[in-house]
């Protein structure tokens, strides 16, 4: 009898726990770029490098592009473009990449010395950014998400290729 009871609190401990765990997993699914990245990062202590990339699934003879922003108003400019975004943790690309281009945004500290980037915001396309970086831990992340709201990605590209072209 003692021997069932035990085994009874400790079937209830472990449901318990993985229900607990279950819970925050499905609460962790959903987050914004601002949470992911913008709270970690202060505009005056952080630059920008811009690249974009011709797509896999587009062949394109146009060679990488890329920039470098140290302004701070320029900065901020673009990083406000991500303030809204809400996004949402996928294992996977559902839609393969049907743009033209892949733009990358790197956010690296303003250092004298050579420190990797903070973090790199990849968008692949309207619906889909990863991210990957360390922000100043020494765990390093990387995340692929699906774009729930907040993102006008054909106002970031028409931005991000004035930048680009100058």
């Amino acid at each position: 009898m003692k021997n069932r009871t035990i085994n009874i609190a400790v079937a209830i401990v472990f449901l318990l726990a993985w229900g607990i765990y279950g819970t925050y997993y499905f609460l962790n699914l959903n987050t914004s770029m601002q949470e992911v990245v913008l709270n970690h990062e202060n505009v005056d202590k952080v630059y920008l490098q811009i690249s974009r990339r011709p797509s896999e699934l587009t062949p394109s003879t146009d060679p990488d592009t890329d920039v470098i922003l140290k302004d701070k108003e320029r900065v901020q400019a673009i990083l406000d473009q991500f303030s809204n975004v809400k996004l949402k943790k996928v294992s996977k690309i559902e839609d393969k990449i049907k743009v033209d281009y892949i733009y990358k945004v790197i956010i690296y500290p303003k250092t004298d010395q050579d420190v990797p980037a903070d973090y790199s915001i990849e968008i692949l396309n309207s619906k889909f950014i990863s991210i990957s970086g360390s922000g100043g831990r020494r765990k390093s992340l990387y995340q692929t998400y699906k774009i729930t709201d907040g993102f006008d990605y054909n106002s970031f590209k028409t931005s991000m290729d004035t930048l680009l072209v100058k």
